[in-house]
This record gives structure tokens, C-alpha cells and sequence, in this order.
């Protein structure tokens, strides 16, 4: 039970998904004004390309940056002025996250994920995602995404609630790798992920993808000269940018992506948000 600064009533869907999508707007206002360039990636170009909005079961917003305008943001978020002054971006970076990519988090809210611990509150989020250079040879690229899912399970496990998860067989091997996991620890996860995600400049490459989290592998690689290319898309009524090669993308992650799943696939983050009582 939530208590102290906190309401008791929880938030609907619909509500859940009107902060993340203020959230998303007043990023691209201060980004419009600072010159970065930000791409609707994963289920929120997915959402915006068949239901122009949300997925109706889903709850989160994914926004994928060049290399060198995500470490732009990084920066400015240092200013006081960057973002409205409940908006907050964390990071590993500065010592704010325990994830190694930005979340720009809205601090008037709190929240509970299922299946996670984190400290048990946290505030709803949206999640912003780098695009890394990535080598010519398939082979590499391979690798590379290889070891980046390595690394994230570990990291994942740092989280995990004991005796929980999406599966019975989850549930029951975490207490077996979970001390494993505590021993290379998050800083230390999270600095192989960053290093690795850098490690071809973004500058210098052909082939782009998101490595950092890299949840589809090797079906995040594009050509660097079709992602940059950016084409408007419609989310909730609002106008925001996909990379130009969204139908390949789209494709490669999710096969024939106008297709709904079936129900039992339609899966959400489980959470739970409430509204601080200030």
C-alpha cells in the first residue's frame, strides 16, 4: 500500500497514457529549441503506424536519438530550464538511474511495475534510446548484440523480485542466478553495455541500430543513410518523426505488423501509477 505523499487512487489507462503523452510533447518543444532531432521507435512507432496513437493495451513511450543528439540531451539536461520543472531526466551517467539509457521521468507521479524491484516507487517514464554505429560484417553485428543481451539479463537480474516472474520456470531459477547477478552488480553492467554500444562511432558507420537495450538483435540494424531521413508520423493528433525506412523497421522487428496479435500476446508493463498529494 502507497502512503505518506501519495493519493490512493490509481490512475486508469487512459490517464496513464495522457502524462506520457505530455511528456513527449514538452520534449520536443525543448528539443525543437535546442536543435535535436528525436524518432518515435519500437511500439510507439508501431502504435503510431497502425492506430495513429497508442497501442491500446500497451503503456509506454520509446524514443530512439542519434548518438550525438543523445549526448547532447545528456548535457543540457544539466540546465535547470531545459524541461518543465516537474519533468526530471535521470540517468546512469549522473548517477540517477540504474539504467544505462535516459528516462525522462514526470515527478508529480509515482509508480509500481510488476515483476521488478526498484525501491518499490519509482515515477512513470518515458524512455529515450541512442542509435549506435554498427560494423559492415553481419558476423560483428551479431556479436555485439550477443553480448549486449548478456549484459542486460545480468543487469535485469539486479532488479528481480524473488519468487516472481512472467513464467513458473522464471520464477523458480532466480533465486539460483539472482546472487550472480549481485556480484557484477549494475554500475559495472551498465558501463559494459555504454562501452559497448560506443564502441563503433556513430560518425564513421554505415549500418545504425539500438544497441544499448537491443531487445530484437540483430533486426535493429538499418542504414544509417535511411534512418536519418526522417518522415512525419501522426501519434494522438500530434505530429512527431519516424526514420524514413519505418516499413523495413517495422518488419524486421515485428513481421506483418498490421496484423493485431492475439489477446494472449497483448502484453503490458503491469503498472501501477499514482498521483503525489502535494
Amino acid at each position: 500500500m502507497i502512503t505518506g505523499d501519495f493519493t490512493m487512487k490509481l490512475l486508469s489507462n487512459t490517464e496513464i497514457k495522457e502524462v506520457l503523452l505530455n511528456i513527449l510533447i514538452e520534449l520536443q518543444k525543448s528539443c525543437n529549441r535546442n536543435g535535436i532531432e528525436f524518432y518515435l521507435v519500437g511500439g510507439s512507432l508501431l502504435g503510431a503506424i497502425r492506430h495513429q496513437g497508442f497501442i491500446p493495451w500497451d503503456d509506454d513511450v520509446d524514443i530512439g536519438m542519434k548518438r550525438p543528439d543523445y549526448d547532447k540531451l545528456l548535457e543540457l539536461s544539466k540546465k535547470k530550464d531545459f524541461l518543465p520543472s516537474y519533468l526530471k531526466i535521470i540517468s546512469y551517467e549522473q548517477g540517477t538511474s540504474q539504467y544505462p539509457f535516459i528516462k525522462i521521468i514526470d515527478t508529480r507521479y509515482c509508480m509500481e511495475q510488476g515483476y521488478v524491484q526498484e525501491g518499490n516507487v519509482t515515477s512513470i517514464w518515458v524512455d529515450i534510446l541512442p542509435t549506435d554505429g554498427l560494423p559492415d560484417n553481419p558476423k560483428d553485428i551479431k556479436k555485439i548484440y550477443r553480448k549486449v543481451g548478456i549484459y542486460r539479463e545480468i543487469l535485469m537480474l539486479n532488479f528481480a523480485k524473488i519468487g516472481e516472474g512472467k513464467s513458473k520456470i522464471k520464477a523458480l531459477l532466480k533465486p539460483l542466478v539472482i546472487p550472480f547477478a549481485k556480484l557484477v552488480g549494475v554500475n559495472r553492467c551498465n558501463k559494459l553495455i555504454d562501452n559497448l554500444s560506443r564502441s563503433i562511432p556513430y560518425e564513421q558507420a554505415n549500418k545504425v541500430g539500438c544497441i544499448m537495450w537491443g531487445l530484437y538483435g540483430t533486426k535493429e540494424c538499418m542504414d544509417k543513410k535511411d534512418f536519418e531521413r526522417s518522415v512525419d508520423v501522426t501519434f494522438e493528433g500530434h505530429t512527431f518523426k519516424a526514420p524514413s525506412c519505418w516499413d523495413s523497421y517495422l518488419s524486421n522487428l515485428y513481421g506483418d505488423y498490421m496484423k493485431l496479435p492475439p489477446k494472449e500476446k497483448r502484453v503490458t508493463h503491469e503498472l501501477k501509477v499514482w498521483k503525489r498529494a502535494f
